[in-house]
């Protein structure tokens, strides 16, 4: 899966098909996965370690051609106990995995998997579309 969640894409047609209001979003944050989430959002999917929680997105560059990128830097906490691999990454309104409302907005595979180890800190850094999260949609 890569692009709009089942439940981003419902809204959308909802919202512009049929009329109905678009809703609410929450504070967007980014996710991490240590399997494709699917569109439908997986439960089980999501890092689940003491050390991690999702951080905040930040600001996203205005749109152009269907696309976008984070234009702030992000970093998860540091890995603790554990190494940890991971294959997408995503953007959930809430702030934790357990939050039963929250909801996957968007998720893509990453480049590589790659394998966190103690001390590593996942950053999303990107100032282009070229970095670590570009949402491309068309």
């Amino acid at each position: 899966m890569s692009g709009f969640s089942t439940s981003m894409a419902n809204a959308i047609i909802n919202a512009t098909l049929r009329g109905q209001a678009f809703p609410a979003i929450r504070t967007p944050y980014y996710a991490l996965f240590t399997a494709d989430p699917t569109d439908a959002f997986t439960a089980g999917t999501e890092v689940a370690a003491a050390w991690y929680q999702r951080v905040p997105t930040g600001a996203f560059a205005a749109p152009g051609n269907g696309a976008s990128y984070n234009a702030t830097r992000a970093e998860f906490p540091p890995v603790t106990g554990a190494p940890v691999t991971v294959t997408h990454i995503g953007i959930v309104e809430g702030d934790s995995a357990g939050d039963a409302t929250a909801t996957l907005m968007y998720s893509e595979p990453l480049a590589a998997q790659r394998i966190l180890q103690i001390n590593d800190v996942f950053v999303v850094d990107s100032q282009a579309l070229t970095g670590d999260f570009v949402l491309q949609l068309l």
